[in-house]
Order: C-alpha cells, then sequence, then structure tokens
C-alpha cells in the first residue's frame, strides 16, 4: 500500500484552483519526496478538511498543485485535552509536544515552572515557539490530523493554574490516594499539568490543588517528564475520548 503524502500551508485552499506551495514544501515535494507531475496528494490549512491535490506543474523553486474535493478528516477526539507541560531542557519538550499532538491533545501550555531550570530570553523563546509549532504541524502531516493544536505562549505557573476554569483539571503526583480511573468523566474538557524534570515542587502541587487541580497517580512507577504527558492523554483516551 502507497502512503499519501501529506503537507500542510497556512493558505486558504478552494476546491479547482491552482495553488502556488510555499518554498519550503516545495522543495521537500520535489526534492525529497521526488514528486512528479500527477503524482496524487492531500494538503490541509488546520481547517478540519482534507483537500485532494494534484501537481500540476514542477518547473522552478515553487510546485503547482491543483486543488480537488474536500473531505472532513473527521479524526478528532470527542475529548477535548489541554497540557500544561512544565519546560524542559534538551529534547524532552520536542517528544512531548510531538506525541501528545499525534494523541489527540487540542491545547499545549509551556510553563515555567520552580524546577524547570530554564533560562528566558525574548529571542531564544521566539526560536523555540516557532519549533514547537513545526512540531506540532509535522506530526498533523504524519497522523494525519486537519486540526491543529493551539500552542500558547510560554506561562508562569502562576497564570498557567489560573486558566481553562472550563476543564476539569488533574495533576500528577506518587503519594496522591486516587488514580485516573477514580475520578468523574469530565464535562468534555480535561486539563492535564505535567512538571518538568523532578517534578513540580511541594509548594506547586499545594498551590495547583487550592486552584481546583485534582491529585492523582499514575501507577507506582515515577515517569520521565516527556512519557507523562504522552501516557497520561492515552489513558484519558481510552476512558472518556476515542481510544
Amino acid at each position: 500500500m502507497v502512503r499519501t503524502t501529506r503537507l500542510y500551508t497556512p493558505q486558504v485552499l478552494q476546491c479547482s484552483e491552482t495553488l502556488t506551495l510555499e518554498t519550503k514544501q516545495s522543495h521537500h515535494l520535489l526534492k525529497v519526496l521526488r514528486a512528479k507531475i500527477g503524482q496524487q496528494l492531500v494538503l490541509f490549512n488546520g481547517d478540519g478538511y482534507n483537500y485532494a491535490a494534484t501537481l500540476a506543474d514542477s518547473a522552478g523553486k515553487n510546485a503547482q498543485l491543483t486543488i480537488g474535493n474536500k473531505t472532513d478528516a473527521a479524526n478528532e477526539s470527542p475529548l477535548h485535552i489541554t497540557l500544561l507541560q512544565g519546560l524542559s531542557r534538551g529534547d524532552r519538550m520536542d517528544t512531548a509536544i510531538q506525541k501528545s499532538t499525534e494523541l489527540g491533545v487540542n491545547t499545549i501550555v509551556p510553563v515555567l515552572c520552580e524546577r524547570s531550570n530554564y533560562s528566558i530570553n525574548t529571542d531564544r523563546i521566539n526560536k523555540k515557539l516557532e519549533h514547537w509549532k513545526q512540531i506540532i504541524i509535522s506530526a498533523c502531516e504524519q497522523s494525519g490530523r486537519a486540526l491543529i493544536p493551539q500552542l500558547s505562549d510560554i506561562q508562569s505557573f502562576d497564570d498557567a493554574t489560573e486558566l481553562f476554569a472550563d476543564h476539569d483539571k488533574i495533576l500528577l503526583s506518587t503519594d496522591a490516594a486516587k488514580r485516573l480511573k477514580d475520578i468523574l468523566k469530565p464535562e468534555n474538557k480535561l486539563c492535564i499539568f505535567i512538571g518538568p524534570e523532578g517534578g513540580l515542587s511541594p509548594e506547586e502541587v499545594t498551590s495547583a490543588i487550592n486552584k481546583n487541580f485534582k491529585n492523582i497517580q499514575f501507577g507506582p512507577r515515577i515517569l520521565r517528564t516527556e512519557t507523562a504527558g504522552p501516557a497520561v492523554i492515552s489513558a484519558a483516551q481510552i476512558l472518556w475520548g476515542d481510544f
């Protein structure tokens, strides 16, 4: 079975029209994938639809694509999930964001926590946010999603825990009494707070609980920060979503 190429474009997509693909995506399509005239592919722009497309012209740097029919991707979970992810160094954030997107997260909020050990400067943060956005888009291309999860600006711990009042909110702790299956089914929206390396501090846990986060345990083993988010999302999808 031949795998269908899916590409993201931020452009408005209209059936029966011709589109000039961006230079970066054109390079990937023509030079990396070596697409030929007449090749079929799928485009999406985040509106929830897949658009059939055909490579009409490969001359020059920018590919010309003819847009065909559109179809509803119809693969979003009924459970709306927000991930508050404590900032971590190295590729841990990349992994957490990529896998959470594949598993159906709707919103990702990077959070500067007490144990984040993360330096903040405007230039670096802007580059990181753009990098993470590209990871989200690539994960959508791979997983078949046509709605793109929202990536928030980096939030402080206090600000992040004040958000999403309409969500059922949980955080992980090894000494918690309740498990995920012990809490009531969320009212369509679930917020999951995952700490950075070393977890949330005791003071942060207390503060979050005072802001209506439910403290739960997630098995007897301590998970790495990049594992915890995707693991909890998977379990939530099994209990209340579409797994």
